[in-house]
């Protein structure tokens, strides 16, 4: 009889009570993996199908039971790819279905106005007002995960996993006039984009085991604005540099306000219907 003939034999038959027995020249062990006082193991079962001149050193394979036991385990542990899965699943479908359900594929924001002083004789104080002002990029092409998120972990009593996302796809877009910046003090129309650069928010999603997850964290880490307008203004170098601090504010506090209220409702609404792998 060949060993997978003898092996299918065995476990039809069992060792008949016994740890260890032959079986048409092969030596089976039966072992529980509760012997090896691993119960996390959950008394699962591994057979040590052993030739028969092999049976000194069954004692030595049983040695490599706890390790076996380990790798079981952290084969079935959760990992930074399910945490991924997870927040993959959540931008590419739920969080723009609520962002859209609350407005927010097309936003509007404030208007904002500023002056940016005169710096010398020959040229005036520039008197600024944006309006119309609009947020997009929240739905289509929408928020993604910017890189690697954490494994689901244990805080406390909780699962929880955290990733950053990328806010890059956002942008926003002003209606607006400048008078001022120039000699001729005439009022001229502009239009005002800006856009974040390699801006990120910390996402962080808890939930008891088995329970309805919520957005621990949803916090945005420093970032740089890229800002331009058409057509350009008439300012030399530090007035130019005082336009796009003032602009930015606006734009920053614009962009905050909708983020860290609307959005993260639509954040708390897609989270709470979506269970969090495990740890």
């Amino acid at each position: 009889m060949d060993f997978l003939s003898a092996s299918s034999a065995m476990l039809k038959t069992g060792c008949k009570g016994v740890p260890g027995c032959f079986v048409s020249g092969f030596y089976f062990r039966i072992l529980s993996l509760t012997e090896t006082n691993l119960d996390l193991c959950q008394g699962q079962h591994l057979v040590l199908l052993l030739p028969t001149s092999s049976v000194k050193m069954s004692w030595r394979l049983s040695c490599l039971i706890p390790l076996v036991c380990m790798l079981m385990i952290g084969s079935q542990a959760g990992s930074p790819i399910d945490s991924n899965l997870y927040a993959d699943g959540l931008f590419s479908t739920l969080v723009p279905l609520y962002a859209r359900s609350l407005g927010l594929e097309n936003a509007s924001v404030p208007n904002c106005a500023f002056n940016v002083a005169s710096t010398s004789v020959t040229n005036r104080d520039v008197n600024v007002e944006l309006h119309g002002g609009r947020l997009l990029g929240l739905v289509i092409p929408g928020l993604a995960r910017r890189g690697q998120c954490s494994a689901p972990g244990w805080l406390g009593l909780n699962v929880t996993l955290g990733c950053y996302v990328s806010l890059d796809n956002a942008h926003l877009s002003y209606a607006g006039s400048a008078k001022g910046d120039s000699l001729l003090n005439t009022n001229r129309s502009i239009v005002l984009q800006a856009m974040p650069v390699n801006a990120s928010a910390l996402l962080e999603v808890t939930s008891t085991p088995g329970g309805v997850p919520r957005v621990r964290t949803w916090a945005l880490q420093p970032f740089t604005l890229a800002v331009g307008t058409s057509p350009k203004l008439s300012l030399n170098a530090a007035r130019q540099a005082t336009f796009d601090k003032e602009a930015s504010k606006c734009v920053v506090s614009a962009l905050s306000n909708i983020l860290l209220v609307a959005y993260r409702e639509a954040l708390e609404r897609s989270v709470s219907g979506t269970k969090l792998p495990l740890p």
